[in-house]
């Protein structure tokens, strides 16, 4: 029965992973849906372009439920092992926290030209919350940046 537990992760990887190139694999050989006639230009459509949408919706979600899940149970673990070391486990979630409110702060709610669209899924809500992943992938890399750099000068300083 451990065997089972051991090898489940590694199993429901490579169904997932199987799975998602079954989805890009329909995409570039499923032919097109419908096209768009764009300043005179015609853009085609793939046919399963919702499929590969939903798909990722998916992965995101599992991977936010999963991380926020292991987060929790390491915090309950930890807290009970050793108070101040699980409050010092929080600044990382308090860190990320400011800079998504931070970066959401910082997105406009007014619409969004999209060429061929003319849906209302670009205003509002949606088009403060695709501003804060922006910023936010813009703040994480540049962090990554400055970590990679400080670390080297920290060893070369060492």
């Amino acid at each position: 029965m451990s065997k089972i537990i051991e090898k489940g992760p590694q199993i429901l990887a490579y169904v997932l992973g199987l799975l998602s190139a079954l989805i890009v694999v329909m995409i570039y050989a499923g032919g097109n849906a419908e096209s768009l006639e764009v300043g005179g230009d015609l853009l085609t459509v793939p046919k399963y372009t919702d499929t590969l949408l939903y798909w990722s919706y998916f992965l995101v979600g599992l991977v936010v439920v999963i991380t926020l899940l292991l987060i929790i149970i390491n915090f309950i673990k930890s807290l009970i092992s050793s108070p101040a070391t699980a409050l010092k486990s929080l600044i990382p979630v308090v860190i990320f926290a400011l800079i998504f409110v931070i970066s959401w702060s910082l997105g406009s709610a007014d619409k969004i030209s999209i060429i061929g669209y003319d849906g209302t899924d670009n205003v509002g809500f949606w088009a403060q919350f695709t501003d804060m992943v922006i910023y936010s992938i813009y703040a994480l890399f540049a962090a990554v940046a400055i970590t990679i750099v400080g670390s080297r000068i920290y060893t070369s300083l060492k």
